[in-house]
């Protein structure tokens, strides 16, 4: 029996695998998340981010982006399992860049009861081998349980009729939204707030829409500053992603924002900050 529940793993990982090799839209996203998750809670923490990370993606820690493949070599492995899926995902229409988010929950070891949980975000990007790597992730906790995910929230933006902005005016919306946010102006933010917008914060479940995400908002520290630092836009210049630094007093964290460009209009698709 355990000689077949073996076998039927490993054909599963494999069709995974194989998927994510094959396939560079929406589908391709999706299932290179899954085989993330997949390998990782078979495997060790330190052995999936180690194989799905960029050469170049970055986690975060205390308000910096740091290297996750230098910082996970350093690290020693542990029993811990960590295990998530994807809920929601969405894909350039050039399919080179996309990203993903969803619950988590973690476990001391195999067996045992849920210690943590939480939501994250990954933005993926497509290699020179057509592989699908892991750019930028960042995790938030909650308490409670996420509801089982049925099926995946897949947005694959068609190709659009006129080209987006260019990457330095998306981080101008991005840095005129840190400032809608710190300052709790609504009509700031939700010009850039659609229906089907995601936002995780820190100890709160995940939120969608305009009337959820507003409320979540405005529930933000008086004293926050959201800084813009870095990064990257799709070669059909339809999605971007930005991070920065999130300070609140003296506690230094990080936020990850996620842009389309959808009837001639650029959203904020996902966010999730910590504060």
């Amino acid at each position: 029996m355990k000689q077949k529940r073996s076998i039927v793993l490993i054909t599963a990982f494999v069709t995974i695998s194989f998927l994510s090799f094959a396939q560079k839209g929406i589908k391709g996203l999706v299932n290179a998340e899954k085989q993330f998750a997949f390998f990782t809670a078979s495997h060790t923490v330190k052995e999936g981010f180690l194989n799905y990370m960029d050469s170049a993606g970055v986690i975060f820690r205390q308000g910096k982006d740091i290297n996750a493949l230098e910082t996970y070599q350093k690290q020693k492995p542990g029993p811990g399992i960590l295990s998530w899926e994807p809920a929601f995902a969405v894909v350039s229409a050039s399919g080179d860049l996309g990203a993903t988010t969803g619950p988590y929950e973690f476990r001391t070891k195999a067996g045992d009861t849920v210690i943590g949980r939480g939501g994250f975000s990954s933005i993926w990007r497509i290699n020179s081998k057509g592989e699908w790597k892991n750019l930028a992730d960042l995790g938030i906790s909650y308490n409670g349980i996420y509801p089982v995910v049925q099926q995946v929230k897949e947005i694959a933006l068609p190709k659009a009729k006129q080209p987006g902005l260019s990457y330095e005016e998306v981080l101008l919306l991005d840095k005129k939204l840190n400032t809608a946010i710190q300052e709790k102006n609504v009509g700031g933010w939700m010009q850039y707030i659609s229906t089907d917008s995601w936002l995780n914060i820190d100890g709160q479940k995940p939120v969608t829409g305009m009337l959820q995400i507003t409320e979540a908002l405005q529930k933000a520290p008086g004293s926050l500053l959201l800084s813009s630092k870095n990064g990257e836009m799709s070669a059909a210049k339809d999605l971007a992603y930005i991070y920065g630094a999130v300070i609140n007093g003296i506690k230094k964290e990080n936020y990850l924002r996620v842009w389309i460009y959808r009837n001639n209009q650029w959203l904020a698709i996902l966010q999730t900050i910590k504060w």
